[in-house]
């Protein structure tokens, strides 16, 4: 593939979570470090400076791999996967930089934008080398056009939604322009989803988590950004769960600017419960089952999600 290095460091221990592995925010964090050197590579610096736009993530599909665990190095490289009149994507793996193994794998779908905030569309220059999207990062449990679900802020219940996350945008959580880093948003939906398995799982389930037995992990996101939050907007996030499995729940998280009531992202992601002690996936207790079962999400009749049976974990 014609990939080439985007970003290097490593796995903090500050940047690993209760599962006591990289949090999926900075999965994302890291990749999005990367982009604008591979901007650059495809020849977009100077295309950009002179129609002054610059890049917004539109939309982010991620496969999770494998576990980084703190101070495993990585490495992320990056190439153009597809050119598009609205856009491009991005295609990036995030290696381990010894063994060369892909940890995770995400196509970045980036619009160009002016001060103004209009649209621009740049040519990507005829040089520029197109790279093929392994198996590995193709889209799998969640399909290519996903997470494009936007009810009103008010008929989220209505479909079986519940908040499980409220807050304001904090400035250090911004990018420049005072708008909401696109991990951010991912990384609020991880510090609130325990509030959302909260209505499925026992006390003592519950408490498995806090002992360090039990514990959760994505394997597969995708999440839309429809318009950004800035610093100081407050926001709630509204999720339930689309569809369950023997390993697998998918659920879908809403994001609202609660001042305009506008959905501003929607996201999509499948979950697996983990066994903390032997790191593998874990079956669903039956009674827990039976509880999602009982408050699957009421969806348009099309649906919106890729069905997930056929899912290994």
């Amino acid at each position: 593939m014609s990939l080439l290095p985007s970003y290097r460091g490593s796995v903090n221990a500050w940047e690993c979570d209760e599962n006591d592995h990289l949090n999926v925010r900075f999965f994302l964090d890291k990749v999005n470090q990367g982009l604008p050197f591979a901007l650059d590579a495809l020849g977009l610096r100077e295309a950009m400076q002179e129609h002054k736009a610059h890049p917004r993530i539109r939309a982010q599909h991620v496969r999770f791999l494998r576990e980084a665990r703190m101070a495993t190095p990585l490495t992320a490289h990056a190439g153009l996967a597809r050119s598009a009149a609205h856009g491009l994507t991005v295609y990036s793996e995030l290696r381990h930089s010894q063994t060369g193994e892909a940890m995770a794998a995400v196509l970045t779908e980036v619009d160009f934008v002016t001060a103004d905030g209009k649209q621009r569309l740049l040519p990507v220059p005829h040089h520029a080398v197109m790279c093929e999207v392994p198996e590995h990062g193709a889209p799998r449990g969640i399909g290519a056009d996903a997470a494009t679900l936007r009810p009103d802020r008010g008929s989220a219940a209505d479909l079986g939604f519940v908040e499980i996350g409220r807050g304001r945008v904090a400035p250090w959580e911004c990018d420049v322009r005072g708008e909401l880093e696109p991990f951010q948003y991912v990384g609020r939906i991880s510090d609130s989803v325990v509030n959302l398995m909260a209505h499925f799982q026992t006390d003592e389930e519950l408490s498995r988590r806090s002992r360090g037995e039990e514990g959760g992990a994505l394997v597969e996101l995708r999440i839309v950004h429809h318009a950004p939050l800035r610093a100081g907007d407050l926001f709630t996030i509204q999720s339930g769960i689309a569809a369950v499995g023997r390993k697998t729940q998918h659920i879908v998280h809403l994001f609202y600017d609660e001042l305009s009531r506008a959905c501003v992202a929607s996201a999509e992601g499948v979950a697996v419960a983990m066994d903390l002690r032997t790191r593998r996936a874990v079956e669903l207790p039956e009674a827990r089952r039976e509880k999602i079962q009982a408050r699957l999400l009421r969806l348009p009749a099309q649906g919106i999600f890729a069905a997930t049976s056929g899912l290994k974990v």
